[in-house]
């Protein structure tokens, strides 16, 4: 068989022209140029919008971060002011307690337990107080005449008229004719007498806890019988009726008409509060005062917390009272 030759249809890479050679080369440059550009373009784009993506996020985390950073501000603000307020409160409570301390002293309170509460301490104070206040407002207590001049205590005296030694069941008070009188407590006017002998004119008062008060001499009334008077309350005038050497007012005050000395009622107030205790033995002051503690301290809870112990401490001077009464 005889050797079969190329067809001269299908030329060898040998033919081609150089030109043919340089284009395939280019277009192969080309298309891998085109490809490296595709490549980097999607590249950039990738890279682009995970940038974007990024920033999104990164402005996102930042506004998180204001916004937590405002919240700490506003945290870190109030904070302040609840460590001032309680700055204050604490500085409010040791006012406080200095200020119940020193009342406890007025009172003479003794030291409060270690377990006793704030209100506890204050509703023994305020027991206290107003069981003082009360005892003031229904006993008698200073000057019926203010700045009056004594003239004549309590006592046994030879009698100015009559010459003879004899009892003074009260005190004289030297005043001109129409010096104003009041009630020393509160009280009903059991008696209005007018007279032109003995005690002249004179008034009686009935008090509470069997306590009576009377002023004679008088020039004229200013209250009737049967009427409540209010301790201050004007009740009359001086005057020299009846068996009298001058102008003056002869007052006097019984307890459960056993006549006392009025000049430690007269003398007393807030500032020598005990020494009426002391000097009058005449009435039991430790029974008297327990039943007003127990009526103000009634008071006191009927007013405040109904959960607060009824069993609050009495003054001191009920304490104090109570002792000498049983000694």
């Amino acid at each position: 068989m005889s050797q079969l030759e190329p067809s001269s249809s299908e030329p060898s890479l040998a033919n081609k022209s150089p030109h043919s050679l340089q284009r395939s080369y280019r277009a192969v440059v080309i298309i891998a140029v085109c490809g490296m550009f595709s490549y980097g373009g999607y590249s950039m784009f990738h890279l682009y919008q995970n940038a974007k993506i990024s920033q999104i996020k990164a402005q996102k985390l930042g506004a998180k971060a204001l916004a937590l950073s405002a919240s700490l501000s506003e945290e870190t603000a109030m904070n302040q002011d609840l460590n001032q307020a309680l700055a204050d409160k604490k500085k409010s409570l040791l006012v406080l307690n200095q200020r119940i301390d020193d009342m406890e002293t007025v009172l003479g309170i003794e030291p409060p337990a270690d377990n006793q509460t704030i209100e506890q301490r204050v509703d023994t104070a305020a027991i206290n107080s107003a069981v003082r206040a009360t005892l003031f407002q229904l006993i008698p207590n200073g000057a019926p005449t203010p700045n009056a001049q004594l003239t004549s205590g309590f006592g046994t005296r030879v009698h100015p008229i009559t010459k003879q030694r004899k009892r003074h069941d009260g005190l004289d008070f030297a005043a001109k004719i129409g010096t104003p009188i009041y009630a020393p407590a509160d009280a009903v006017i059991e008696r209005a007498r007018s007279s032109n002998y003995g005690y002249g004119n004179q008034l009686t008062l009935n008090h509470t806890m069997g306590f009576i008060s009377s002023y004679s001499h008088m020039s004229k009334f200013n209250v009737k019988q049967g009427e409540f008077v209010k301790k201050g309350k004007l009740i009359g005038w001086t005057g020299n009726s009846g068996l009298s050497t001058g102008p003056h007012l002869h007052y006097e005050i019984r307890f459960l008409d056993k006549p006392l000395n009025p000049r430690p009622f007269v003398k007393w107030d807030i500032d020598n509060f005990e020494d009426l205790f002391k000097q009058e033995k005449n009435v039991q002051w430790a029974s008297l005062l327990n039943t007003i503690n127990s009526m103000v301290a009634m008071q006191v809870q009927l007013t405040g917390d109904e959960n607060h112990d009824l069993d609050i401490a009495t003054a001191q001077h009920t304490q104090v009272s109570k002792k000498q009464a049983e000694d």
